[in-house]
């Protein structure tokens, strides 16, 4: 539909242009609020009135009077012939207009109706999502993150946009410090001990909230483990091989997670490897030239390097008195790569045995391959949470003062709120709950205090429950399929929870709103597809030729029809508003939006008891049509789509 709408406005700026002087792309068009306004409007001559001083009815009038002698051209490049019927003004210059609704049926039903667009501005978006700390196997706060900024990159592809998804590995932070210096210096583990280990990430699960305990309540443990970083920094032995085995077993265990929701990496882009290839050391000399890294000025600060951040008019450190560096320096490093601004590379090798059987490539210091497809972007941006605001908005000025502005506005921080638990559902884990505590409407999520389910141990649940149901549902069911069903759901389920709410609330994850089959859930959503899929297999196959035009419904249908067709129509528009948004609820809420009124218009037209060969024919079709559509949309969320429920 996008596609018809840039031909539209196309066509609308030719005949405008001897007495408006506008472009094709400030005509801009939204579906209004009730189908008796039309089906597309535009507020152009509001926008044509800031420019004139005019008022914009009297715009939107000559506006008619050059349009309306040439509708049936509006849109003709798109097809055979013009689509737009008719053209008003509302609202005191709101330009309406009504389609030429069998040849929109028409065009929706062709096949290259579907993800047309063209992009308009070239080059590639490096979307950076996941990025956990490689010192404990990923939680369920976690996994907001992963499915948003999977979300985003497919939204980003299914717009046209060429895209490249990384994970970023801080193998050499300071909580992967407090995991090495837990196991070589307080429990006397050495390398080949800790290769051992059977379960590593499942082990640091555990260990990291006790470790974190004791760096948090004694001075001396800390100046220790503070050695150990620098030592891993150095690349000092046993800390530096001890610090990229640990690292690499639990990314190991969190890609396995994350490969069971379908989310996937273009690129693994390892901390130490920035340091190795000289990445900061060159970005420093460039921020040291400009100004922007200075010595600290304050007294608490001494010895240090320091950014002033001028938002909030402090000094943040880049590196440390001791001549470690810290993370905000190394991640600034990382960006100017990523854009192509730091004139360094890493090398490149392929990730072993990734858990999905693909190919992920994964940065190295030496011994790897050259490959320019990485990095290099137009555009980055980075799926973190709220929290990291302050540390965003550092690299966020660091990249404008570098640049000319363009390099700021190609730098954009997808911020989101935490995931929390519901009191029941802490319960349902065992932690205990303090009478406050079950008060609350959350209880928070924290992998350092231990207050945290792993994120595979939610799957494994969420698929028992699954599995559950469906079983009681079709009691018949092959175990096997049980499973393959049930773990579909599982993710279809926690996929949707994690993207339905808006970024900027905090969401309390329970497990019987996740699995709920009825209401604004990801199995609702799954199950309408399957139901649609059922009737359709039990269509004969010459049935599902296409009708040419759909004057056959009757009139008590038609509203409903139309008001569903049109809505499908506008799921390109849709996925680009909650881009350009930030806001990939808006797809979530579109989904269950579309799902509904499917539901209520199959219960009154159904499909297999229709007599009237004409109009059963229409419904086929546009079974047809909202199956194909509703996949898509579907598969932008991640969510997959059982055989049956």
């Amino acid at each position: 539909m996008k596609r018809l709408e840039r031909a539209i406005a196309r066509r609308m700026a030719e005949l405008l242009a001897p007495e408006f002087s506008l472009t094709p792309a400030e005509i801009v068009f939204t579906v209004p609020p009730e189908r008796r306004f039309g089906d597309l409007s535009t507020n152009l001559p509001f926008l044509l009135a800031k420019r004139t001083r005019e008022k914009p009815f009297l715009i939107g009038q000559r506006m008619l009077a050059r349009l309306v002698p040439e509708l049936s051209s509006l849109g003709r490049e798109a097809g055979a012939a013009g689509v737009v019927a008719t053209a008003t003004l509302a609202g005191g210059g709101f330009l309406n207009l009504s389609l030429q609704r069998d040849l929109l049926w028409q065009y929706l039903l062709a096949p290259s109706s579907v993800r047309d667009l063209p992009v308009e501005e070239p080059g590639k978006t490096v979307v950076e999502h996941t990025s956990i700390n490689p010192n404990k196997a990923a939680h369920i706060g976690h996994l907001r993150n992963s499915c948003l900024g999977d979300t985003l990159a497919r939204c980003l592809r299914f717009l046209g946009h060429p895209v490249e998804v990384q994970n970023y590995i801080d193998d050499t932070g300071i909580q992967v410090a407090d995991v090495v210096w837990g196991l070589l210096r307080h429990e006397k583990l050495d390398l080949a001990a800790i290769r051992q280990i059977p379960d590593l990430a499942g082990r640091l699960w555990t260990s990291y909230p006790e470790y974190s305990t004791l760096l948090g309540g004694d001075e001396a443990l800390a100046a220790e483990r503070n050695e150990v970083h620098k030592r891993i920094e150095e690349k000092h032995e046993p800390e530096f091989s001890a610090c990229l085995y640990v690292a690499e077993a639990v990314l190991r265990d969190q890609l396995e997670v994350m490969d069971r929701l379908g989310i996937r990496y273009d690129l693994l882009a390892h901390e130490s490897d920035v340091i190795a290839r000289g990445f900061f050391t060159a970005a420093a000399k460039r921020l040291k030239a400009a100004g922007i890294l200075t010595p600290a000025q304050e007294e608490e600060h001494r010895g240090c390097w320091v950014i002033r951040y001028r938002k909030e008019d402090i000094e943040k450190i880049v590196i440390r008195s001791n001549g470690t560096v810290t993370y905000v320096g190394k991640d600034i490093a990382y960006h100017l790569w990523k854009l192509g601004l730091l004139g360094l590379d890493f090398e490149y090798r392929p990730f072993p045995t990734y858990p999905g059987g693909y190919d992920v490539w994964q940065t190295c210091s030496e011994g790897g391959q050259a490959r320019t497809e990485f990095g290099r972007a137009r555009a980055a941006v980075n799926v973190i949470d709220v929290r990291q605001s302050y540390l965003q908005g550092i690299i966020g000025q660091v990249l404008e003062e570098l640049g000319d502005g363009e390099t700021r506005r190609s730098f954009v921080h997808f911020a989101y709120e935490m995931v929390a638990l519901t009191p029941a559902c802490v319960r349902e884990l065992g932690f205990p709950l303090s009478p406050e505590d079950e008060k609350r409407p959350y209880i928070e999520v924290s992998g350092r205090k231990g207050i945290a389910v792993k994120a595979a141990d939610l799957l494994d649940r969420l698929e028992e429950r699954s599995r559950a149901e469906v079983t009681r549902r079709n009691p018949a069911l092959d175990s096997t399929e049980a499973v393959a069903i049930a773990r579909s759901i599982a993710v279809g389920a926690l996929r949707f929870f994690m993207v339905q709410y808006s970024l900027r609330t905090v969401i309390a994850f329970d497990f019987q709103q996740v699995l709920n089959f009825e209401g604004d859930s990801g199995p609702y959503l799954q199950y309408t597809l399957v139901r649609l899929a059922s009737i359709l297999r039990r269509l004969p196959a010459e049935e599902t030729a296409v009708p040419a035009a759909p004057t056959a419904l009757p009139a008590a249908e038609q509203d409903l029809f139309w008001e569903i067709v049109l809505r499908l129509s506008q799921a390109e528009n849709t996925v680009m508003l909650a881009v350009s948004g930030r806001e990939l609820s808006g797809i979530a809420q579109y989904a269950v939006d579309l799902c509904r009124r499917f539901n209520n218009y199959y219960h009154q037209f159904p499909v297999l008891a229709e007599k009237d060969p004409a109009v059963r024919a229409l419904r086929v079709a546009f079974l047809g049509l909202f199956q194909r559509r509703m996949k898509e949309i579907l598969g932008l969320l991640g969510i997959p789509v059982p055989e049956r429920m």
